[in-house]
This record gives structure tokens, sequence and C-alpha cells, in this order.
């Protein structure tokens, strides 16, 4: 199931430091590390680069966390090279969020806002309390570390996301507020309140680990799937 070998593209950054870290305890095969080189520090076993496609033959699959624009650069590289990939930065414009439709027609290509099991479980309860609690006021709060570039949260804007679709309603009319703190990984709160009560959805990442899991748990997945533009909840379907 872990054969497949990985390059991670935002290799030094927190993300891809915390993936490659993960990688190395659960048996994942970490090949290639593809960052901007004034960031490169020596590490062995794997490959470093600035162009993925350098290094085309020592991998299998990509995982990005990165910057927006850096991504859709990588995915069109992907694209190039026939190599599957798993997307968890954020932040993607309506043009970018195109080209990441486009690519589901020529590659293998998981997006996900949040690769924590934790997080996409916590949207089905969301949906079905969506429904059965139609008449609630709904609103999501979100806190993340002051160097987090989006605001708020993709993991915010999926759950909107997910509550508009459950309610029929635009996810532009559910509030959202966004914080920023130091040393925060990432919260995220989902209350549904009425006049008589109030219940509240609650996710804490203690630290980046979960994440990590989810990015090489979701890597070896695509590997092996066809063309197409899958979620979270594709890969978390299939293994239950």
């Amino acid at each position: 199931m872990n054969n497949n070998k990985i390059a991670i593209n935002g290799f030094f950054g927190r993300m891809g430091q915390a993936i490659y870290n993960e990688s190395k305890d659960s048996g994942y095969k970490v090949t290639v590390g593809i960052d901007k080189e004034e960031n490169f520090k020596n590490t062995p076993g794997v490959q470093l680069s600035e162009k993925l496609p350098e290094l085309k033959d020592l991998f299998d699959v990509v995982i990005d966390f990165s910057l927006p624009a850096f991504s859709i650069e990588t995915i069109k590289h992907c694209i190039d090279l026939g190599k599957p990939i798993t997307v968890g930065t954020t932040g993607f414009t309506q043009r970018q969020k195109d080209d990441l439709l486009f690519a589901g027609t020529k590659i293998p290509i998981l997006v996900a806002p949040n690769m924590s099991i934790g997080v996409n479980a916590s949207l089905r309860s969301i949906a079905e309390l969506s429904k059965i609690l139609s008449n609630y006021d709904v609103h999501i709060e979100e806190t993340h570390h002051k160097n987090k570039v989006d605001s708020p949260s993709g993991t915010a804007l999926k759950i909107a996301d997910v509550i508009a679709k459950s309610r029929n309603i635009d996810p532009k009319d559910i509030r959202i507020d966004a914080f920023r703190e130091d040393g925060e990984i990432g919260v995220h709160k989902t209350v549904f309140k009425s006049s008589d009560d109030e219940i509240i959805l609650f996710h804490n990442a203690f630290n980046r680990k979960i994440f990590a899991k989810g990015a090489l748990e979701t890597s070896q997945w695509i590997a092996e799937q066809k063309p197409g533009l899958y979620s979270y909840k594709d890969y978390m379907d299939s293994i239950l």
C-alpha cells in the first residue's frame, strides 16, 4: 500500500516537513523535495530541486502543500508527466479552481482543504445536523496561526459549503469568524443556536501529524485511481 514513491511540493514548509517526518515513522517513501533553492537543507535520501520535471523518474505521486500559484504550476507539470497528485493547498481563486477541474480530466487529483480524518468525519455530522436543525441559526468560527495566508480557512469555507448544500442556500450567507493567534494549529467550531439551546461541533488540531497522516494515506490511494477530481470524502468512502 505504501510502495508509491512520493515527491513533496513545498518540502521545507511547515506541512512539507511534517509530512516528511511522519513518512519516516510510518514507512512511506519520500524521495523528492520541491522548494525554492534558498530554502534547501541537506536531507539524506531526498533529492531536492526547484523544478519537478527534472526528477520525474524518482517519484510516482506528488503531495502538494504550497501556495496557490506554485500549486497550479506543479499540477500542470503533473499533467505533462502523467503523475497523480494530492493537494492540500488552500486559497485558490475561481480561475485556479477551474484549473483543478481541468486537471481532473487528465490525471488523478485529490483536493482537500483539510487532510484530518477527524475534520472530514465531522463534515458528515455537520451535513446531517444542518438538515435536522434547519430552523437553527448557524455560524462558523476558525482560529489558525498568524502566518496563515488565506482567511477564512479552506476548511471553514468547506464547512460553509456543506451547510449550504444541506439547506439549499448560498454559502456566502453563512457567517464565518476568522481569528489568527500565535501558536495555534487549527481550531474549527460550527455553532447551531436557537432561542432554547446551542450545539457546538468542535475540532482542535494539537499538531500537524494528523494532517500529515492524511496526506500520506491519500497519496497512496490517489496513485491507484483513474483520472478524475477526487475529494477526501471519496477516499473516506472507499475505506469504510
